[in-house]
């Protein structure tokens, strides 16, 4: 059963590239607000040097994205040892795992469905592409490293490999369990792409049912959290299956959602559902996003943390509503916060849900084709269409859902970080964990306050020396820390639960003494 203390070492280990993800989509957002059309209509940037900064800023950015699968795959590793073995280990193992998946994977899927990073060096030296498998790919691997490299700690040197040292026999098992792993994909993927296909099928047959349009959203986050967001974008995006329009004017044939979009404003024409895979991200972006990040904050009841966290806030609120992608938020999520990812899944549904069954419809200029670095629902795109006066009331109305859907999510977060984060993990300890801490500092005659960060309990003392150190380590947290007040424990997403709990034990227990 994952505990408190697993779910916070996970986060720990992931940490560095959520963070990396936050600043590859700072990266883009540079890039791409520099040479966004709606942005230069307003102000126009005409200097070399920065349009070449703006561009490399862009690509950048783009090839940290594209690689975020190997980037948690090395974070994760890298933890287990003092040594940079473990990441030559892992890279070893992740070739292996994708050159297998090539030599076995069919060639007859359009070309999204195959990996375009590290795939894309194995296509030039093989026949094939592997198929893209995202974090599903890289933390296989991770997990095959890690054991390699603990058993190969482990051997034996009477065994077949005795005459081989550790690093060597690390390598062999690592080599042979990715290869298998990637065997295994390689016949799998098939089976679960058939799946997805039904998925997009039933999607397409109807776009003018909600509930469908809400399906496809709930199954877009998903997979763009697992970093497969283009097998489902790419059909809907791009092809027939997004809609289809005919000019009466020139007979010519557009397809996709997104194509169909960019044709209609061009040709001044008109078409019926136009947008429908893209407006409800101007929602996501500049308004449940930011309520979940506004949830977080509020969450907190230590003054100094929440001055702390003020600047990064606003900026990463800033960050979501001018050039938003809701990925850096959902992998923050998924590492500290599931039930937290679950809830907001289903807010997403919801926003997919209702901007379809009202009929609103808003966009993307996409030209450039992209798909896992896209950043649809910005607010550059948004205002923009404030200048063309057909598009002024779904812009109003985006405007006006947005606000009640920014409440709705604020609203949840603070429930889930006031009451469900820690009964998720452990129901009914959330006493033993007031007792725990209350022995340790010395009773409660002892604390003078106690507050809470975003993952933190802070427990501020009268005197530092009658704190037990044996009993601050038994305290089932993923660190404890001595601060100039006290002590801060880190607890996760539940230190709001348990902190109003200490904070109730205490008052309790000094009305019984009294």
């Amino acid at each position: 059963m994952l505990d408190m203390k697993s779910i916070m070492r996970l986060y720990d280990n992931c940490r560095n590239a959520v963070r990396i993800s936050y600043f590859g989509f700072f990266l883009i957002a540079i890039g791409y607000l520099i040479q966004n059309e709606s942005v230069n209509i307003f102000y126009t940037f005409t200097n070399s040097t920065l349009l070449i900064i703006a561009k490399g800023s862009y690509e950048l950015g783009k090839i940290i994205i594209l690689n975020l699968p190997l980037i948690f795959m090395v974070n994760l590793v890298c933890k287990r040892a003092n040594s940079g073995f473990p990441i030559i280990l892992a890279l070893i193992g992740y070739c292996a795992f994708l050159i297998t998946i090539s030599l076995f994977a069919a060639s007859t899927y359009d070309s999204y469905v195959y990996n375009t990073a590290m795939g894309g060096l194995i296509k030039s030296t093989l026949s094939g592409n592997p198929y893209e498998t995202g974090l599903i790919g890289s933390f296989i691997v991770a997990m095959i490293t890690r054991f390699s490299y603990i058993a190969s700690r482990n051997k034996n040197k009477y065994t077949i490999l005795g005459f081989l040292n550790k690093d060597s026999v690390a390598i062999i098992y690592n080599l042979i369990l990715s290869a298998l792993a990637g065997l295994i994909i390689a016949y799998l993927f098939p089976i679960a792409f058939g799946f997805l296909g039904k998925l997009i099928s039933y999607i397409s047959g109807n776009l003018a049912d909600a509930r469908r349009i809400a399906l496809y959203g709930f199954a877009d986050r998903v997979l763009s959290i697992l970093g497969l967001g283009q097998l489902i974008r790419y059909p809907f995006w791009y092809t027939s299956l997004g809609g289809s329009y005919s000019s009466i004017l020139t007979g010519q044939v557009v397809v996709g959602d997104i194509n169909i979009w960019n044709y209609i404003q061009d040709a001044a024409s008109t078409y019926s559902g136009a947008g429908r895979f893209i407006t409800p991200y101007y929602v996501i972006n500049m308004f449940v996003v930011p309520g979940i990040y506004l949830g977080m904050y509020f969450s907190m009841s230590d003054k100094k943390e929440k001055t702390y966290h003020l600047i990064p806030m606003i900026a990463i609120i800033g960050m979501s509503v001018v050039c938003g992608n809701p990925l850096p938020v959902e992998l923050s999520l998924l590492f500290t916060a599931p039930l937290l990812l679950v809830i907001y899944l289903v807010v997403v549904s919801a926003v997919f849900l209702v901007m379809s069954y009202f009929n609103i419809y808003l966009g993307f200029p996409n030209v450039s084709n992209e798909i896992i670095a896209a950043m649809p629902g910005s607010f550059p795109d948004y205002i923009i269409n404030l200048r063309n006066i057909n598009l002024t009331d779904a812009v109003t109305k985006i405007f006006f859902v947005g606000i009640v859907f920014l409440v709705v999510m604020f609203l949840l977060t603070l429930l889930y970080y006031r009451f469900l984060a820690y009964d998720v993990l452990q129901t009914g300890k959330k006493e033993e964990y007031a007792v725990e801490i209350i022995d340790a500092v010395g009773g409660i005659q002892n604390i003078s306050r106690v507050s809470n960060g975003l993952l933190k309990v802070n427990v501020e003392l009268y005197d530092l020396e009658i704190v037990s150190a044996s009993k601050v380590q038994k305290i089932r947290a993923r660190r404890v820390t001595e601060t100039k007040e006290g002590i801060s424990i880190e607890l996760g997403v539940s230190s709001e639960i348990i902190a109003r709990n200490l904070s109730r034990q205490i008052k309790k227990q000094k009305k019984e003494k009294k």
